[in-house]
């Protein structure tokens, strides 16, 4: 269920923010600072975070790529979730908003050896993703039916949300 002129179920989001280029060129930058930049997680976890925030709102499009991203970066799923339960808890908290829940899954993610630099970064993921996955749900883009071919791979990866902020530039 496509919601815009000009825009499938089976668009990609770089077609989407071309149809609407205003602000998405610094949407996708901030995206790349956020989900790309040095700090205290890796990239795929990162990208499971955003996967998590994706599953929480029901964004079926941004689960398959973040889940696929995460993977190419981090490995098998299941292995990332468990190593980094606590930063996905305190997602969640984030998510429902209760006061005093983020607060106990922000002490237990600390308890557990997590800095505040990483859940601060679990933050900013949580509120880009929501952001994102907004534009995602009201534009209606489906999640593939089939597995991405080529496969993905980290080099391929690398400089991902830069070359889509090029593609929204150069339209």
């Amino acid at each position: 269920m496509a919601n815009f002129s000009g825009i499938a179920a089976n668009s990609g989001l770089t077609h989407v923010l071309s149809s609407f280029p205003r602000n998405s060129e610094p949407l996708l930058r901030l995206l790349d600072s956020i989900m790309s930049g040095s700090g205290a997680l890796s990239r795929g976890e990162r990208e499971a975070i955003a996967a998590h925030v994706s599953r929480l709102n029901n964004v079926a499009y941004c689960v398959h790529y973040h889940s696929l991203f995460s993977e190419v970066f981090c490995g098998p799923a299941a292995v990332t979730q468990v190593r980094i339960r606590p930063l996905l808890d305190y997602a969640g908290a984030l998510h429902t908003g209760e006061a005093g829940g983020i607060s106990q899954a922000f002490e237990a993610a600390i308890s557990s050896g997590w800095s505040e630099a990483a859940l601060y970064e679990v933050v900013e993921v949580c509120g880009v993703f929501s952001f994102i996955n907004t534009i995602v749900k009201a534009t209606g883009l489906a999640a593939p039916e089939q597995a991405v071919e080529p496969r993905l791979t980290a080099e391929g990866l690398i400089d991902s949300y830069a070359a889509m902020a090029e593609a929204v530039r150069g339209r």
